[in-house]
């Protein structure tokens, strides 16, 4: 059997990706080596826009082969500036086959693209970026001149879905070498997804929430770009037993915190929740709702359908999609974002109608099988060999 060497070259850990990166290690035909650009993540940081102090409780490198760079310990902050001059012999002394690039927004993914063309390694990007999201002005301008150019040295994209896709499409990349490859999560949410009925009991009542209460989970930084505002105003268009529960802390906790005691809502503001705790909260509920602007994929999304959720997304979420995470009028309904009449009005729909309810939650556990494991380890594959 080949065995196909494969690099990852990444700016730090990433709680989103460790899943993958696992799985690539356990699959035979690869040998997957992980390059890291700098350690954030690893250790308790303070999150300015979330206002706390963030270390995730699972461990982002065990299960698979990996290293820092040298120069990983200096660098605090992701961004352009990002420079790591030894990737170059990192890659050399691992000698790949092909290499995924995790974006292209830093110096060292673009010095790591070059390697790749002077050795022929075949350069797989990676990224999220869609065109609903895109920066405003004559960045975007300068992006959509230079992106283009860039994106030939590129073999291969591994894409994370359709708004994604079209994005590169219409930048010129070719879509017979774009991949899709479903996001993979943290295994909790898997367990969760086959203990939905015994967590939802359990964190109801440690939450004191009634049973037959009407729960809608939503997830993020307290932040103006996330309007949870948006969710609130909602909310008081449902009158009683109806539920707002939202993991996230930020500089908008406490105005929100008053505008919910405002409108006589009952919204649970549970602050920062570490990833082992996440699954059990969207267990307790009985709908997800986003009502974010400007979210290039918007993973929480994903985490919410896999525990089996009807979804209720603003239009500039970049999971939405025929055949994405979250489909409309399948297992999500989508409304303008900042139009809270039609955000109010997709929540009053899926609390009077438990069978679209029950229809929707029946989709994103269909949907989110996708993102299990086999077929986003057989993109890589296909995009590695370039089958």
């Amino acid at each position: 059997m080949k065995v196909t060497r494969l690099a990852v070259v990444v700016t730090h850990p990433i709680q989103y990706y460790a899943p993958l990166w696992r799985a690539l290690a356990r699959e035979a035909s690869l040998q997957t080596h992980v390059i890291f650009a700098s350690r954030i993540g690893l250790e308790k940081t303070f999150d300015a826009e979330m206002r706390t102090e963030v270390a995730w409780a699972t461990d982002l490198t065990a299960g698979y082969s990996h290293e820092f760079l040298p120069e990983a310990a200096s660098i605090k902050q992701t961004g352009f500036h990002v420079d790591n001059p030894s990737v170059g012999a990192a890659l050399a002394r691992f000698r790949p086959d092909a290499v995924v690039l995790h974006g292209y927004g830093s110096r060292t993914l673009l010095r790591a693209l070059v390697w790749c063309k002077l050795n022929r390694a075949r350069a797989l990007l990676t990224a999220d970026s869609s065109a609903h999201a895109a920066l405003p002005g004559w960045r975007r301008n300068v992006k959509s001149l230079a992106l283009p150019l860039l994106l030939r040295r590129y073999d291969a994209a591994l894409t994370m879905g359709d708004r994604g896709e079209a994005h590169l499409a219409s930048l010129g990349f070719p879509r017979r070498r774009m991949f899709r490859m479903p996001v993979m999560i943290d295994g909790a949410f898997w367990v969760a997804r086959n203990a939905r009925d015994r967590l939802r009991a359990e964190r109801r009542a440690a939450l004191e929430i009634a049973s037959d209460a009407f729960v809608v989970f939503a997830s993020g930084k307290l932040a103006p770009r996330k309007r949870v505002g948006d969710l609130v105003a909602a909310f008081a268009g449902l009158g009683r037993a109806a539920v707002l529960l939202v993991a996230g802390d930020g500089e908008q906790r406490g105005a929100l915190e008053a505008l919910a005691a405002s409108k006589g809502v009952d919204a649970r503001f549970l602050g920062f929740v570490n990833i082992d705790a996440l699954p059990a909260l969207y267990a307790a509920a009985d709908v997800f709702a986003h009502a974010a602007e400007n979210e290039q994929y918007g993973m929480v999304a994903l985490e919410a359908a896999v525990v089996g959720l009807p979804l209720v997304v603003s239009d500039e979420t970049g999971a939405i999609g025929p055949t994405s995470i979250a489909r409309p009028n399948e297992n999500a309904l989508v409304f303008p974002r900042g139009d809270v009449t039609a955000l109010t009005a997709a929540l009053r729909l899926l609390r009077e109608d438990g069978d679209l309810r029950a229809r929707m939650a029946a989709a994103s556990l269909k949907i989110s099988q996708d993102h299990a494991g086999p077929e986003s380890v057989a993109a890589v594959l296909a995009a590695a060999s370039n089958r």
